[in-house]
């Protein structure tokens, strides 16, 4: 009787970091992965180039699919989608810090005049440490500290102003 055959095709699923029915009707690289899959006459019937992409500017990491965080001074995340680019980043820069001032933490903030310290970028919340402090009225005055005010002592004249260099104050 028929059919006079017996086969054992049958369809090839789709492989690692891919998606789809199966690799004859079509297979995608996943989210975060760049390539094709083709199907192919000999084992494992398929050739595939779906690759992890690398992280994008101002992040850091293996690639997308593995994790990337953006980078010290930056705020945001980075997560993989299927067009391309394959991700989507919104690591972005962060403001200097109060009692501070610059075009944003990554590309450096100097503590405003009468406050003395450092500000640093790092990679958690608020993305910046800041040591910016008022700096103390210097001696014959009064006062909480530079930026508040101080006053000459009595017996003294003169006046208390901030400035941005050591000692941070003209007194």
């Amino acid at each position: 009787g028929s059919p006079f055959y017996i086969s054992t095709c049958s369809t090839v699923a789709c492989p690692v970091n891919s998606a789809g029915a199966h690799v004859q009707a079509g297979c995608s690289c996943n989210a975060a992965y760049s390539g094709v899959v083709s199907a192919v006459t000999s084992s494992p019937f398929y050739t595939s180039t779906c690759w992890g992409v690398a992280c994008p500017a101002n992040s850091a990491g293996a690639n997308v699919p593995l994790g990337c965080s953006c980078n010290a001074g930056y705020s945001g995340a980075v997560s993989g989608v299927t067009g391309s680019p394959f991700y989507i980043s919104t690591c972005s820069t962060v403001a200097c810090p109060v009692n501070s001032a610059g075009a944003h933490v990554q590309a450096g903030c100097s503590c405003n005049a009468a406050y003395s310290g450092v500000v640093s970028a790092v990679t958690s919340s608020p993305f910046y440490t800041s040591t910016c402090w008022g700096v103390a009225c210097p001696a014959n005055s009064a006062g909480a500290n530079v930026p508040l005010g101080c006053s000459c002592n009595a017996g003294y004249s003169g006046a208390v102003s901030g400035v941005t260099g050591s000692p941070f104050y003209i007194s």
